[in-house]
């Protein structure tokens, strides 16, 4: 029922019919939005943002986003130790060895602790993926300890791998005729 005269316009008319609908009878799933296996894909950024999610790629897969946000609460809880650099790893499909300046002979400067990262099929062994997990691993790792070293092995190698470089080096030499050098030089 509208209590709008008779002598309205047509778009009084027509904002009066769209105001008749409620904004309470709109179905907004609410509680679909903080359920990272549950929410739409295109809301996941914002869904980690409101987690507070250390590290976000907008180019992982539905898949690895969907894993960091449902772990970030755990990965807060254990903030800080070497738990937390293995599951902010391992979360990305990284297998993760953390070696501690304790753990080796001769020993490490205290404070320091190595990676010895398996990289998955997906990812290529290169600076990106050493940036990442750098990155990864700093925003885990506590404060007063220092990563010292990166180690990262493609999964499924079955022996160590080769490197090996090669540098030439040469002078060039440029002969000109007698005669003129340069500007004004006679050479004789």
């Amino acid at each position: 029922m509208s209590i709008l005269p008779p002598n309205s316009t047509r778009l009084e008319r027509a904002l009066d019919a769209v105001q008749a609908v409620r904004l309470e009878s709109l179905p907004v799933p609410t509680p679909h939005l903080w359920n990272p296996t549950a929410c739409l894909a295109k809301t996941l950024p914002w869904l980690a943002w409101a987690l507070s999610v250390d590290t976000w790629d907008p180019a992982w897969n539905e898949g690895q986003k969907r894993r960091m946000i449902k772990t970030s609460p755990a990965l807060h809880r254990t903030k800080g130790t070497r738990r937390a650099v293995e599951d902010a790893l391992s979360n990305l499909g990284f297998r993760v060895e953390v070696e501690e300046w304790w753990e080796k002979y001769p020993l490490d400067p205290a404070g320091t602790f190595g990676l010895v990262v398996k990289v998955p099929a997906g990812y290529a062994v290169d600076s990106t993926t050493y940036d990442e997990v750098s990155a990864l691993a700093d925003r885990a790792k506590n404060v007063r300890s220092r990563l010292k070293k990166i180690s990262l092995i493609p999964e499924g190698l079955t022996q160590k791998p080769l490197f090996s470089a090669a540098m030439a080096s040469g002078i060039v030499t440029t002969i000109y005729p007698l005669g003129r050098i340069g500007l004004g030089d006679d050479v004789r």
